[in-house]
């Protein structure tokens, strides 16, 4: 059993060091923490650590178990014979690398326990001699132990630990665990390891905790501190507002920005790109509207001049470009249908022309004239047997194509097999006879609030002239709007605002202007996060400079 005084002496002296570590403890961080591997000893434990420095804590951690088994309600002497009651002690110092709280850690700890063990089989074969004796005395050690400590949640952290401690073990021996023979007095130095996993409660929550400054005393000999180096800001192109153009270009394959223009060398069968065309009869240039043997001429076209006029009537288009290529079957003179070709391309650009009102300079027409190209395409996508082709007319088809060169002496050829050229014409020329591949491209007009951001104040970033950009953006009410509607926008004049709130030392604009970022942030911008984590460590060390050259202010005078 341990003595009522002894006790009384180790409560005085646990109390006086809490004591003076919650001294001042509005100043101070406070954090409780339960170590569960001592909780599997069966002995209940608590610590107190307090922040005292920006990578600083102290400590003391607490251990009681008056109770000799592992449950305090367990009293069955004759199944159980083991004993182990013990008190614990122990302050500590820690020096954190990165924060207090936070990461890695190192430390050192003195600690004293009066400890009535016997009959216990420690794991690992640890301290065999209590396995049949009983050691009743006092252990005073100093120890060193490394961790790491991360937070799950805002409150909550986790911690592992591992150290070891070497002190002055002082104990009496005794026979057995519960009877009262003396065998010996023992003094001996003894090793002991530590082991910690930590469940750490904190009252002030993870994201509410501000950077601790560094109080600075007036004395005769001050530190010499040098000015933070601003962190880098990081900035990324503002876009446009999305324009009509913009919109339909998402929904529309055939809508292309005129930046991306390119001329068609290769006319293979219509793709996502190219599926607007119309078809026209067998050796005719006329549009007809209602063309009877193809349905597809009424929804085409109409979702044509819907698009043009869209884009006409937006203001942030300047012009745009309506390409149509012509076409003609394989059947026929290729100088017959080369002119055939153009009259079908110019019939779409005049019917168009007619609807939209727009001037004819935005229309190009381009005559391809036989579409042998589409031909070959067709040939090779037949599956065996399709469109009432055989493997042996697919080969001898596609031999023709690939090496006659003449086009005129392809076709008389093919028309040397009248059964098989009248294949050709029935399944697979039908579409060939058309004004295809329209593309309408379009061309935005330059937005000043943009191309002022992404010029001359994103060049006023970059030369670290703050108070400038943010009175360029705030006199100009269309950039303003762009700093509300654009990320990049507001990461540039969130980041431009907080180090003016910082010269003018305005709590309320600093507050704005990370709000802005944050904002940005969560909107997507990577440039306007990289930011905030520069704000998180110049912040705190700026202020702490400014504090010190106050401090060097005030004993000038």
């Amino acid at each position: 059993m341990l003595k009522k005084s002894t006790i009384g002496v180790y409560a005085l002296a646990c109390f006086a060091l809490l004591s003076a570590l919650a001294h001042d403890a509005r100043a101070q961080e406070v954090s409780l923490r339960n170590n569960l591997a001592y909780d599997a000893t069966g002995t209940p434990n608590l610590s107190v650590e307090v922040q005292v420095g920006d990578h600083v804590s102290v400590g003391v951690t607490g251990g009681f178990k008056s109770w000799p088994r592992f449950l305090a309600w367990d009293n069955d002497n004759l199944n159980n014979t083991t004993h182990w009651r013990h008190f614990l002690v122990a302050p500590e110092a820690r020096y954190y690398f990165n924060e207090v709280f936070k990461g890695g850690f190192v430390g050192a700890d003195f600690i004293y326990t009066h400890f009535n063990v016997g009959d216990v089989k420690f794991p690992f074969g640890l301290y065999p001699e209590v396995r049949d004796n009983r050691d009743q005395g006092s252990y005073w050690a100093g120890g060193l132990f490394a961790g790491w400590a991360w937070w799950p949640w805002q409150h909550w952290r986790l911690e592992l630990l591992g150290g070891v401690a070497a002190g002055l073990a002082a104990y009496d021996r005794f026979d057995c665990a519960h009877c009262g023979t003396k065998l010996a007095e023992e003094r001996k130095v003894a090793l002991i390891p530590q082991v910690g996993l930590n469940v750490a409660y904190n009252p002030v929550a993870r994201d509410k905790r501000k950077p601790r400054v560094r109080t600075i005393e007036k004395t005769d000999t001050l530190t010499v501190m040098t000015p933070p180096v601003a962190f880098v800001v990081n900035l990324q192109p503002v876009k446009a507002p999305e324009t009509v153009g913009d919109r339909l270009a998402k929904e529309k394959p055939w809508v292309i920005p005129i930046t991306e223009y390119r001329p068609l060398n290769y006319l293979t069968r219509p793709g996502k790109d190219s599926i607007m065309y119309v078809i026209f009869p067998a050796g005719d240039s006329k549009l007809q509207r209602d063309y009877p043997a193809n349905k597809r001429n009424v929804t085409v076209l109409d979702e044509l001049q819907n698009a043009i006029e869209l884009i006409r009537d937006d203001e942030k288009t300047s012009e745009m470009l309506v390409s149509i290529v012509g076409l003609a079957s394989i059947e026929g003179s290729q100088t017959k249908n080369d002119t055939l070709s153009a009259r079908r391309a110019r019939a779409v650009a005049d019917y168009l022309n007619d609807k939209t009102f727009i001037s004819r300079k935005y229309f190009e027409t381009i005559a391809k004239g036989e579409a042998w190209d589409w031909f070959k395409d067709q040939l090779e996508a037949i599956p065996e047997g399709g469109q009432g082709l055989n493997a042996e007319e697919v080969s001898k088809l596609l031999n023709l194509v690939y090496n006659v060169k003449d086009a005129d002496e392809r076709e008389r050829r093919m028309k040397a097999n009248p059964a098989l050229y009248r294949k050709v014409l029935d399944n697979l020329l039908g579409e060939q006879r058309n004004a295809g591949y329209i593309r309408v491209y379009y061309n935005n007009r330059p937005d000043p609030a943009t191309e002022k951001l992404n010029g001359p104040i994103y060049d006023l970033l970059k030369a670290k002239k703050y108070h400038k950009t943010v009175k360029e953006i705030q006199a100009d009410a269309a950039v303003m709007a762009r700093v509300q509607q654009d990320p990049e926008a507001a990461n540039a004049y969130g980041v431009a605002l907080y180090f003016v709130s910082l010269d003018n030392k305005d709590q309320k604009a600093e507050k704005e202007a990370i709000a802005l970022l944050e904002k940005a942030a969560r909107e997507g911008s990577v440039s306007a996060a990289q930011n905030l984590k520069g704000i998180e460590t110049y912040g705190p060390a700026r202020k702490e400079y400014e504090a010190w050259q106050e401090l060097i202010n005030n004993k000038q005078k």
